[in-house]
């Protein structure tokens, strides 16, 4: 007579198997982000909940920096990084140099290679910050060598330099340019700490009005 399993180890089974599906599908192919801060407005609002895809930049075992198969990230790509001051943290931030590239911020104009990226003005935009204050900068659209894109940034910079991008490695700016702790204050992103590309907002909370925001369901990211 054929021996059949209990009921009980059939479940058990079957949810050993969806959990390990689901830690492979988190660690290799696509994984949840919350936009905590204001520092990617207009491009990502507090709130945002964000699907990342984990595979463009290569596959890092998880909890390592062990990166097979990296991939160099494109510019102008919103990526998703291990904060080099805090690697308990991950940040999201557009990225603007790439290995080997010479950057200039100079009073809120950005150099690649000496040469300086267009800005065509769009207007004013207002914005919540983290704590649900109020702010207000100038809409810009920047033109990153191709990559159209929208930034805020005011009359002065809050931090300018000169920096070249070591082998390897990135330099990453906050869309909020006046409100952004970036490359610009600590330095470079390893390839070996991307930890996947945004794709689209597939969530976006608003907290202060304590409402969805239907209208970004679905928003690309680019």
């Amino acid at each position: 007579m054929k021996r059949t399993k209990p009921v009980w180890r059939e479940w058990l089974e079957s949810l050993v198997i969806i959990a390990l599906f689901a830690v492979i599908v988190r660690s290799f192919i696509v994984a949840p982000f919350k936009i905590p801060s204001s520092s990617m407005v207009p491009t990502l609002e507090v709130g945002d909940y964000l699907f990342v895809l984990r595979y463009p930049y290569g596959l890092t075992i998880p909890f390592t920096h062990i990166q097979f198969f990296p991939h160099q990230a494109k510019r102008g790509d919103v990526a998703v990084f291990v904060y080099p001051e805090d690697e308990s943290k991950d940040y999201i931030k557009r990225i603007i140099g790439l290995p080997g590239d010479r950057i200039v911020y100079r009073d809120n104009r950005l150099f690649i290679n000496g040469k300086e990226m267009p800005l065509r003005a769009k207007g004013r935009r207002a914005y919540f910050l983290g704590d649900g204050s109020v702010d207000d900068s100038g809409l810009f659209e920047e033109d990153l060598m191709g990559v159209k894109h929208d930034v805020l940034r005011k009359p002065f910079s809050i931090r300018d330099g000169e920096w070249t991008v070591p082998e390897g490695h990135y330099f990453v700016l906050g869309d909020n340019r006046n409100n952004s702790r970036d490359s610009r204050f600590w330095g470079f992103v390893p390839q070996s700490y991307l930890v996947g590309r945004a794709a689209v907002v597939w969530w976006s909370w608003d907290g202060v009005r304590h409402r969805v925001r239907w209208e970004r369901l679905g928003h690309l990211i680019h």
